[in-house]
């Protein structure tokens, strides 16, 4: 007996030992593909199991990141984008945790002409939707996807949603509706900025996706859709290794009140399957949708705002699961004009939309009940979690870092309904300006939203000026007004003072071109102008992740600042868009420092910080001493970087009576002659992250603040590694709003509004 069980023992022991050295361990990877021509990242290319239905897709940096199942450890990594060669990698060969650099090289051949017999585009059609069937999975499967949306004005969050669930299809050719199981979801929505707007995807969006499945209502594939539009053969083009028909269809002229699309796919000219979709509305579908269609698709919660599609564009891709092809991901853009005069929008919300299926399971072939309706948000179903949310789940890498997105819009409605309890309780205050400052400040700090310095002036007169919290929280040092804090892109006024008082002495022509003044400068042929107006099209070096890496981690001279960071290719045609960027302030100081034979650190002390006795205001590194302020992210010391590289855009340090003296040099036309300040604060360019004119380093409010409803308030406010601040003015009254922080971000334009809605009111009659 002993020895039976001694060898079932064994047996059993036989078996771990031998399931365990053959289980195969799942193998994490991440990379960067790139493409061999510019070295340029390649947005959308698709990083895949071959014909085994598990991937991802690379984000606008051109990274992804994949968990390759063990079980496939003997496959092949596919890796293809639209208009590149298609490259495959033994997963034998690859590492767990290994991070590849993968470079494709662009496809350099033209379209192919199409043989005669072939030219018929409603030919090729007729014969993709025959075979539906046969080029597709016509069996029972499940698809997992991850979903994300993300709604923005320009770079202020509005909402972001994201989710991983499961559909069940029946086949590509059977008529009964899919099934949608939710696994696990997350949304964080802007309530001040987007409030009584929704946008959100329901089941019976996403499942109609699927152009080939869902063909009845795609539009322009349709039986209604097709006499609505033209069709045109342009050519054979590889497609992904597939030589495919490109077919590029538009609207008839003739059609009128109808949703038509504009757009092309591709088909097989093999087996004639549909391998890729590029569309959109056409400029009078534009106007249909306008009139209702789109947002009743997709938007819920209109409450007496009025909401318009200006441009839509999605791109369908499918791929080989075995021989059959399913769906693989999909991209959607749209641009949308919100306005509403009782919530103060107007803007536009740009939407993008990342789709992607990471795995596909022919083999269970058991449905499963629907956790949603198929016209209920998927938004609604929100499970929370912090960055390891998706630890366990393949997902598309984002263009930005979501948790502080999230964190973001949480810290913008924990500051509206803060905004919106202090207005409550103001009602019932005195009118005296000090006591109601008073109390929302204390109201602020007491629920741990604002700790820093803060200084008031009121028709000329400092009416309030206190500190709350350490300055340095080590040594218990309480900060005042004397406490010096890094400004960031505060310091843009001051290289905008500089470099118009260069002008107003007619060294500088502030419409010439800077090769005028650099002579070797890359874009040259962008001028003062457009830098001081952000308005140049040179990227910011701040926004590239490898960049901002370098500039925080080694020191640079301003010259070099210049050659290796603000030097890129131009984003856009200068002059003809917006977008900030700390590179064209730092273009702007090397210019002021070649002109003038002086470096820019010496120019801001000799031209304001010297005449204006601003002791407490230095340039560069850190050399404050004891009333420097420490800054804190989460409470954690924040980190610290050789502050001089940011000459021009940041790298300014000053308390809240300095920048009071700043103010009243302005004030008093001091620095500036007042012609020159006028073209200084002259509105330049719409600013509509924030609702705002650009000037000149300057930003002056439209309708953000209330007040500027009757006044004009120009301001800047800055960041940087902690430091948070406000500087704002109202020149008619000789108002000016200081509020300087090191404990990282604070309801800094709700604050401000508050503050000029209190120095604004008339005070009460005795």
């Amino acid at each position: 007996m002993k020895f039976k069980y001694a060898r079932i023992l064994f047996f059993l022991l036989f078996c771990a030992s031998f399931f365990c050295a053959n289980a195969q361990s799942d193998i994490g990877i991440t990379g960067k593909i790139i493409s061999s021509e510019d070295q340029q990242p390649v947005y959308g290319a698709n990083i895949t199991i071959d014909k085994k239905g598990v991937g991802t897709a690379t984000n606008k940096s051109g990274n992804f990141a994949l968990t390759i199942p063990g079980a496939y450890a003997k496959d092949t990594l596919k890796v293809s984008c639209i208009g590149y060669q298609t490259k495959h990698m033994a997963i034998a060969d690859i590492k767990a945790g290994q991070n590849l650099n993968i470079t494709l090289i662009k496809n350099t051949t033209d379209l192919k002409e199409v043989s005669v017999g072939y030219r018929d585009p409603a030919k090729i059609i007729a014969q993709a939707l025959a075979r539906v069937k046969v080029n597709y999975i016509n069996h029972p499967h499940i698809t997992r996807g991850f979903y994300r949306m993300y709604t923005a004005n320009g770079k202020l969050p509005l909402e972001l949603s994201e989710a991983v669930f499961d559909i069940y299809n029946f086949g590509y050719s059977d008529k009964r509706a899919d099934l949608f199981k939710l696994i696990k979801a997350r949304d964080g929505k802007n309530q001040r900025d987007f409030n009584s707007l929704e946008l959100g995807q329901k089941p019976n969006n996403i499942f109609n996706y699927d152009v080939v499945n869902h063909l009845a209502s795609s539009g322009f594939l349709s039986e209604k859709g097709m006499p609505l539009h033209k069709f045109e053969v342009m050519g054979i083009i590889d497609v992904n290794g597939e030589e495919a028909y490109e077919i590029d269809f538009k609207e008839l002229p003739s059609v009128k009140e109808e949703l038509t699309y504009r757009g092309k796919f591709y088909v097989d000219t093999k087996t004639y399957a549909f391998l890729y979709f590029d569309y959109g509305l056409s400029p009078s579908g534009l106007v249909e949708a306008r009139a209702g269609n789109y947002v009743t698709k997709i938007l819920m919660g209109i409450d007496g705002v009025d909401v318009a599609l200006k441009n839509e564009n999605i791109k369908v891709s499918y791929q080989k699961v075995g021989t059959k092809l399913v769906l693989q991901g999909v991209v959607g853009t749209d641009a949308l004009d919100v306005k509403g005069i009782a919530q103060k929008y107007d803007y536009t919300a740009d939407v993008r939309l990342n789709y992607q299926v990471t795995s596909v399971d022919t083999v269970q072939t058991e449905s499963f009940d629907t956790q949603l309706g198929r016209h209920e948000n998927i938004n609604d179903h929100d499970s929370n979690g912090d960055e390891e949310y998706w630890n366990s789940f393949n997902i598309l890498l984002a263009d930005y870092n979501t948790e502080d997105v999230f964190n973001q819009i949480k810290a913008t409605n924990t500051g509206t309904k803060l905004k919106d309890k202090f207005e409550v309780k103001e009602k019932k205050m005195d009118k005296d300006s000090v006591a109601r400052l008073d109390a929302l400040f204390k109201y602020y700090n007491d629920n741990e939203q604002f700790s820093g310095t803060v200084l008031v002036k009121e028709q000329g007169k400092i009416i309030y000026s206190k500190s709350y919290g350490y300055a340095d929280k080590s040594k218990k040092t309480p900060a005042n007004s004397h406490t010096v804090y890094n400004l960031g892109t505060t310091a843009t006024t001051f290289t905008s003072v500089i470099i118009n008082q260069l002008a107003d002495e007619k060294k500088i022509d502030l419409h010439a071109p800077v090769k005028n003044y650099l002579a070797d400068y890359k874009n040259g042929d962008v001028t003062i102008d457009q830098l001081l107006s952000n308005q140049s099209g040179i990227a910011d070096y701040m926004a590239n992740d490898s960049l901002r890496n370098l500039v925080t981690t080694k020191s640079y001279t301003l010259k070099d600042m210049v050659v290796n960071f603000c030097s890129d290719t131009l984003m856009f045609k200068s002059g003809t868009q917006f977008e900030y960027s700390n590179s064209n302030f730092a273009v702007l100081a090397l210019v002021a420092q070649q002109v003038t034979g002086t470096s820019f650190a010496t120019l801001l002390q000799d031209r304001i910080f010297t005449p204006l006795q601003m002791t407490d205001t230095y340039f560069g590194t850190s050399t404050g001493g004891e009333h420097q302020a420490a800054a804190y992210i989460n409470n954690k010391p924040a980190p610290v970087y050789d502050f001089g590289n940011m000459a021009g855009s940041g790298g300014v340090w000053s308390s809240a009576e300095d920048m009071l003296k700043f103010h009243d040099a302005l004030q008093g036309d001091k620095l500036l002659s007042k012609p020159a300040k006028a073209e200084m604060l002259r509105n330049r360019v719409e600013y509509k992250d924030y609702n705002a004119w650009y000037d000149y380093g300057w930003v002056t409010d439209k309708g953000f603040f209330t007040a500027s409803t009757k006044h004009l308030i120009s301001y800047q406010t800055g960041k940087d590694t902690g430091y948070y601040n406000m500087f704002a003015r109202q020149e008619d009254n000789d108002n000016c709003v200081i509020i300087l922080s090191n404990y990282g971000d604070f309801p800094r334009y709700d604050m401000t509004d508050l503050i000029f809605d209190i120095l604004n009111e008339a005070p009460a009659k005795n």
